[in-house]
């Protein structure tokens, strides 16, 4: 594998792009999963269904680039050499930021907030590129994630005044020290 020498912070090739978003999708996929299955634990089913929806269509995206990805040899990153300013992708919640008393309101604005932070990631990259083939597929990347923006954006237009409150726990867990 190549090592990923470019330092100006854009993306300029295919490869380039296809590593930054499988990162991104396999990261979003397995995030995903995780909040979904924290949700479940604690019979939070109405939240789990957020997150599992989104989970299946990271999925799909992961499988499609997957395959995109075996055709060409990808740049090698490591975790910090990658184009986005945090530690994880801008697609991936951060966990300290999801409890297990999160309000269905609350768990849509956090996904929206990172599905968001995707589609303008990718919408950057189509921006600043100069080869058309790169600006075409980040282009058709951001797409997809306003797809999961419409679907919360019509999820959180559906939520009543109930889906805006925390769950409350009476017997909540003790701390650890």
């Amino acid at each position: 594998m190549n090592t990923a020498s470019n330092r100006d912070g854009l993306i300029h090739t295919i490869p380039e792009l296809l590593a930054h978003a499988l990162a991104m999708e396999t990261e979003a996929a397995e995030r995903y999963g995780e909040l979904a299955q924290q949700m479940e634990t604690h019979h939070r089913d109405d939240v789990a269904t957020i997150f599992r929806r989104l989970e299946k269509a990271e999925t799909k995206h992961l499988a499609e680039i997957t395959e995109m990805c075996s055709k060409v040899e990808l740049p090698h990153y490591a975790p910090w050499d990658f184009k986005w300013t945090g530690a994880e992708s801008p697609e991936a919640i951060d966990i300290g930021r999801v409890h297990y008393q999160l309000s269905v309101r609350e768990a849509i604005l956090l996904a929206y907030e990172h599905e968001r932070s995707a589609a303008e990631f990718y919408a950057g990259i189509a921006d600043t590129a100069t080869a058309a083939d790169v600006k075409k597929l980040a282009r058709q990347f951001a797409d997809e994630e306003q797809e999961h923006i419409g679907w919360l954006e019509d999820w959180l237009a559906k939520c009543g005044p109930g889906d805006a409150v925390a769950v409350d726990d009476p017997d909540p867990p003790l701390g650890q020290e």
